[in-house]
Order: structure tokens, then C-alpha cells, then sequence
């Protein structure tokens, strides 16, 4: 059996202290001090970001002698000629007029075993990633000036952890829900399905932040790395990559070259630019129609301050996009949408964050074979990202191939359980609408589980959730026509929404095409999916299966169509295998 675990040295900038064998290190170098100076900065390192009293040090150095406080600054002098050309002068050691002294730099604990989730230096990597959740860091004071911080600092902390290989970081977002359920961290951690919890808090006093940050391993709620940063409010990025840094330390000793580079590419010019980004972040964390409009403006003027800022140009075509789709007067924002994206990807081809958002723009301008071969690609080089995966379940099922989709599915919750998917459109195109409804989305009141509960032959059921709906507003009156019986005011809706200026996705066009099958206008509705083929969306199992499609099989030209669009599915299973997607999601 292993033997308790205990602190083996603390790391603060390019020093580390080693307790046990009294010694101070500076890279490869041996610092000698006097015997009361290191008991000195022992007690301080112990104690980061904590007000140490002049009597508890004396007590502690000198005890049961009575020694005067000269001589403890004598030895606080000491240390400071040691460490300040690492930090600005007074940066390492604050003293507290009266009072006592604080040590100041971030420390790393460096335990004598790793905690079972972790890597040790001599073993082989473990078989799953790191699990990792950042929660909202609470604020201490100055609420109206800082509030912001308090969800976007661990939000840009995770999105920088995100690619790295050995972890999966789990949504800020998730972690701020839970927190608000007020569930104590190791409840909280099996809830998110997590092996370490990132927690802190944020001080602001005058010009200056300080963040005390705390890294818990989940199973036993015990603290494997402590952290305190400080920095003038224009040093915001300090604080994150500072946090991130140590992040990486405690956990990843061992980075690729690949890792290195992306925890280093992402910089901002501008500590304004990065301000903008934080403070977009945070109005984002509610998905309204005004705080999505807010964030993109916020993000505006992160791009104008730094027009290199690629994670801000992600956002901002996020932004773009919902706005657009939820919008339609909001059409001339597809360009703009594309614009961010190609920004974000030409300074910087592998962040993550742009590959997640893309996904659904593709897949809805009719390029869900180009997203599906690119996310198969980013997928090999960050297999234990489950939003990847996420993206896949979409990019497959456009192209037709649904049971990719359900591995897709599978293997996103498997990084993930906690994971939210769009499979339940897939098990509607396979005709299962009780798996359907179990894995809609909860509060997700637009239209499939209603269009489920119809196609399972439950009109009346289906009517009454749709009695109170708007969103989507031309698929849910054109499916309530249907459901009433007014066949023609369905198919009016149904062929203004597809022949419009504002062209839905093509999976809503594909369900419109279902209403008017079902309505009778079988023509139209063969004439919309064959249109579909060539704008990038397939379902041949649907076309075969789907009982309110059966009207248009008796066309003369159904199977001509249904040719054509297994020709379409049959090309993106070469593209999906040519990219090694059996291995990607399991075959």
C-alpha cells in the first residue's frame, strides 16, 4: 500500500523549495541560507496570499527566545535579495506596515505520489484524459467593477486548457449551474462527472486583482495545488495564463510540442481587447436574443482593439450567427458570420473553440461533408474533446449517415456524460420517436418532440404542446396546420417558408418537406428533398421508412431521387472512412 501522501516541495516562479531536505533551487542551482531565513520563507510559501503576523513568525523561528523584530526583518531583507530580481522589488515578500508580512507569488504543491487520476513520472500515461471543471470564482469586493470576472475567468481558463490532448475540460457553464444548486464538491464533482475541481475567488483593491485559486481532486475533496496571483487590472491575461500555467505543472508534467504551442498561441495585444473578451464571455453565459447582441458588440471591440485576437473572432461569429438564424431580418449577418470564422481560423487553424462553433454553420449552408471532415481531423489531434464529437453528431447525420451519428453520439457522452447532442434528430430520422423524446433535450420547447409525438399517431397530444409556441415560427404553424387538418394553410406556410428570402437550414427544410407530404402535396414535397441532395442534406433511411413520407413513394420519379441522394450518402461514407472516422468514433 502506498504511504500517505505529502507535500514534497512548493514551485513559485523559477524557484522551488524542498522542505525536507532544507534546500532552495533556482533551475538547476542550489540557493544557500541561513537556517532562519529558510524557516522564514518556509512558513511564507506554506501560507501564499495569507497576512503572516510578526509575533506567530517569531514565535515560530525563535521559540522560547525572545529575539527583537530587527531581527526578523534582517532575515526577510535576506530573502528578498534572493528572490526580487524575479519579480518587481517588494513583488515576492509585501510587508504589512505593523502587522506582518504576505507572500505574494502563485505556489504549486508538488506531492511526494500523484493523486490516482494523475500521471507519475516513471508510469505510462493513463488510459483516460484528465477530467477537469473550472466553477465561478467568487468575488471578494468591488462586485460592479469586477462581476464579470467572476464566470468569464474560469470560462477563458477552460477554453485554454481545451487543447490540450491528456484533458477534457468540462463547460464553465456546466460547472456555474451546478454551483448554484449549492452541491458540496464532491457532489458537484460526480454530478459533472469530474476528477479535479478548479475554485477560486477575486479580490480587486485599488488598481490591482488578486486571485487565490485552489485545485481540488474530486474524490476526496482534497486541495492538490494552491495558487495566488496578483496583477495591476490591465493584467488580467497575466492572471489567466499564470493560472493555467500552474494547471498544466501540477497535472501535465509532460506536454507535446503541440500542447506547448497551444497553450502559448492564443495572446492578446491589448489588456482592453482582453477586457472586451471577458466581458462578452460573461453576457454570453445567458443565450438571449439582447445578451447575444450585447456579446457581439462587446466582441467588436475586442477585435478592433486586436484584430489578431482569434478566439474573439470565434465568439464574435457565434454571435453572428444566432442572431442571424433567430432573426431573419438579420440575413445580411451570414457574411459577416463566415468572415469572423475565416479570421479566427487563419491565426489559429486548430482552436478549438472556432471548430465547435463552425460546425452547425456549415452543416446549415449546406457543407455538412466539409464540417464532418474536419472535425475527423481535429479529432485526431484532440481525441478527449467531447464538443468535437458533439459537432460530428450533426455533420454525419446531415450527410445521411446515421448510425455514425449514434457512435458519434456515444462517444461524445463517453468523454462527457453529461454531454447534450442533437441525436434525438437522428432518432427521429430513423423513425425511433421514443428514443426521439427520451434524448430531446429537456426545455427545449421548439418543435421535434411534437413533430415526435405526431408521427407516433398522438395528434391531440402533439397539438397541445404546440398551442403555446413561437420560436421557428413557419415549421411549428406549418405542422399545427397539418395536425388541424387545414391542409392547405400548412402547405401555404410550408412553401413560403421554402421558397423565402430567409432559407431555413436544410434540415428544416427537410421537415417542411414532411408536412407536405403528409398534406398531400406530394410533388412539392419529392421536388424540396431532391433539391435537398445537392444542398448538402441526405436521409435515405427517412425517404424509405418515414410514415408521413409514404405518400410520395408511389411518384414515378421517387426512385430516381432516392438513387441520387444514396449517391450523395455513399460519397461522404468514403469521405468519412478516407478520414479514418471508423476509428474516430469506434466501428
Amino acid at each position: 500500500m502506498p504511504g500517505p501522501r505529502k507535500v514534497q516541495s512548493y514551485v513559485f516562479g523559477p524557484f522551488r523549495l524542498i522542505p525536507e531536505e532544507r534546500i532552495l533551487r533556482r533551475g538547476e542551482s542550489v540557493l544557500r541560507l541561513p537556517p532562519k531565513a529558510f524557516g522564514a520563507l518556509s512558513i511564507l510559501v506554506r501560507n501564499p496570499g495569507h497576512l503572516m503576523l510578526k509575533e506567530d513568525l517569531l514565535r515560530t523561528l525563535w521559540p522560547d527566545t525572545f529575539v527583537e523584530e530587527v531581527n526578523l526583518a534582517n532575515k526577510i531583507s535576506v530573502l528578498r535579495k534572493v528572490l526580487d530580481d524575479a519579480w518587481p522589488a517588494g513583488g515576492a515578500i509585501e510587508t504589512v506596515p505593523k502587522l506582518g508580512y504576505r507572500f505574494l507569488p502563485a505556489v504549486t504543491l508538488v506531492w511526494n505520489s500523484a493523486p490516482p487520476a494523475l500521471s507519475r513520472p516513471n508510469e505510462p500515461p493513463p488510459e483516460r484524459a484528465i477530467r477537469f471543471i473550472a466553477l465561478p470564482f467568487a468575488i471578494l469586493n468591488g462586485q460592479e467593477r469586477i462581476a464579470f470576472l467572476g464566470r468569464s475567468l474560469p470560462e477563458a481558463i477552460s477554453v485554454s486548457l481545451a487543447g490540450l490532448r491528456s484533458m477534457t475540460v468540462r463547460s464553465s457553464f456546466l460547472g456555474a449551474r451546478l454551483t448554484e444548486a449549492g452541491l458540496e464538491p464532491r457532489a458537484l464533482a460526480r454530478e459533472a462527472d469530474v476528477d479535479m475541481l478548479l475554485t477560486g475567488s477575486i479580490l480587486c483593491e485599488g488598481d490591482h486583482l488578486r486571485v487565490s485559486a485552489e485545485l481540488i481532486q474530486a474524490a476526496t475533496a482534497t486541495v492538490v495545488g494552491s495558487y495566488v496571483c496578483q496583477a495591476a487590472w490591465d493584467g488580467i491575461f497575466e492572471i489567466q495564463d499564470s493560472l493555467v500555467r500552474r494547471i498544466v505543472e501540477l497535472l501535465l508534467p509532460r506536454l507535446t510540442e503541440r500542447e506547448s504551442k497551444a497553450l502559448t498561441h492564443d495572446v492578446p495585444a491589448s489588456p482592453r481587447a482582453y477586457e472586451f473578451y471577458l466581458r462578452g464571455t460573461h453576457v454570453e453565459c445567458q443565450r438571449t436574443f439582447e445578451n447575444l447582441s450585447i456579446a457581439r458588440d462587446l466582441y467588436r471591440q475586442a477585435v478592433d482593439e486586436d484584430p489578431d485576437y482569434a478566439p474573439a473572432w470565434a465568439r464574435l461569429g457565434r454571435c453572428y450567427r444566432f442572431l442571424e438564424k433567430f432573426d431573419p431580418a438579420r440575413s445580411h449577418d451570414v457574411e459577416m458570420t463566415r468572415w469572423a470564422f475565416r479570421r479566427a481560423f487563419a491565426l489559429n487553424p486548430d482552436l478549438p473553440i472556432a471548430h465547435n462553433h463552425y460546425t452547425q454553420i456549415e452543416c446549415d449552408c449546406g457543407h455538412a461533408g466539409q464540417a464532418m471532415v474536419r472535425l475527423l481531423g481535429q479529432a485526431a489531434k484532440h481525441p478527449n474533446d467531447p464538443e468535437l464529437f458533439t459537432g460530428l453528431v450533426q455533420a454525419t447525420r446531415y450527410c445521411g449517415l446515421l448510425e455514425e451519428s449514434l457512435r458519434a453520439h456515444q462517444q461524445a457522452r463517453a468523454l462527457d456524460s453529461k454531454a447534450v447532442t442533437s441525436v434525438a434528430h437522428t432518432h427521429f430520422l430513423l423513425c425511433d420517436y421514443q428514443r426521439a423524446l427520451e434524448w430531446y433535450p429537456p426545455g427545449a420547447f421548439f418543435y421535434m418532440d411534437a413533430a415526435a409525438i405526431a408521427a407516433a399517431g398522438r395528434v391531440a397530444d402533439a397539438l397541445a404542446l404546440l398551442e403555446h409556441r413561437t420560436l421557428l415560427a413557419p415549421l411549428v404553424q406549418s405542422l399545427r396546420f397539418c395536425l388541424q387538418g387545414e391542409n392547405e394553410k400548412s402547405i401555404a406556410v410550408a412553401m413560403a417558408a421554402l421558397n423565402g428570402g430567409a432559407t431555413p437550414d436544410p434540415e428544416i427544410r427537410f421537415y417542411l418537406a414532411r408536412h407536405l407530404a403528409w398534406d398531400g402535396a406530394r410533388r412539392d414535397a419529392l421536388d424540396a428533398i431532391r433539391a435537398l441532395a445537392g444542398a448538402g442534406f441526405c436521409c435515405s433511411h427517412a425517404m424509405r421508412r418515414d410514415p408521413w413520407l409514404e405518400t410520395i413513394r408511389s411518384l414515378p420519379d421517387f426512385e430516381d431521387v432516392l438513387g441520387l441522394v444514396e449517391e450523395r450518402e455513399q460519397e461522404a461514407r468514403s469521405a468519412f472512412q478516407g478520414a479514418d472516422g471508423n476509428r474516430a468514433v469506434g466501428a
